[in-house]
């Protein structure tokens, strides 16, 4: 799995403290950060940033140099496109956000009130719909292996080709199997290409 700008970027200051976050807390090796938001703050949500040992049935999983990011999908719309920085003062340091989807924030940094954007969830929406009907022909094949493929998340992209992203975990005999990466780029993501050139990446969750 790779870096998606589209969820949530780390700058190289905030990679290098989580790198040292990981190094110097004990029992933390090959841990993940997780990223999410909690209802709460000045603004209506607070950041929340977490080293956890792995990712949970629903998470997205992203690399970032060496180690991974995990974020909740149902906060994809939260924090699609936020950016994570880390900022050292004489008076203070600590991970900053820059969120396109915060409509208010407040001085501490740490909270923020979301921004309505049903144009995108539309999008998302109708993006995921055509997946969905493309799916159906190519899950004969996947069942006829005794597996399966479940759509996880669908990311319009705005309509230009290669900016959407589909996210999908395989079950079934498909989940885990030797073969599961030939399976998503030989065949699944192939065909979505094909049929839906908007989409970019095709990406298994766990």
């Amino acid at each position: 799995m790779t870096t998606t700008a589209t969820i949530v970027e780390l700058t190289d200051r905030a990679r290098k403290q989580v790198h040292h976050l990981l190094s110097s807390t004990a029992g933390t090796e090959n841990f993940a950060l997780r990223i999410g938001v909690d209802p709460g703050g000045c603004s209506g949500y607070t950041y929340k940033l977490a080293l956890v040992p792995g990712p949970e049935a629903d998470d997205l999983v992203f690399t970032q140099d060496g180690f991974d990011v995990v974020v909740h999908t149902s906060m994809i719309d939260l924090l699609r496109g936020m950016r994570v920085d880390y900022a050292e003062t004489l008076t203070s340091s600590g991970f900053t956000f820059t969120n396109p989807n915060a409509k208010s924030s407040c001085g501490c940094g740490s909270s923020f009130g979301s921004s309505e954007s049903p144009e995108r969830t539309e999008a998302d929406a109708l993006l995921r719909a055509q997946v969905e009907d493309v799916m159906q022909e190519i899950r004969p094949f996947l069942r006829g292996d005794g597996g399966d493929a479940e759509i996880v998340a669908v990311l319009a992209g705005g309509g230009q080709p290669g900016s959407a992203e589909v996210h999908l975990r395989l079950t079934g005999a498909c989940g885990g199997c030797s073969s599961a990466g030939a399976t998503l780029s030989g065949v699944i993501e192939a065909r979505l290409k094909e049929a839906l050139p908007e989409i970019g990446r095709v990406a298994l969750v766990p």
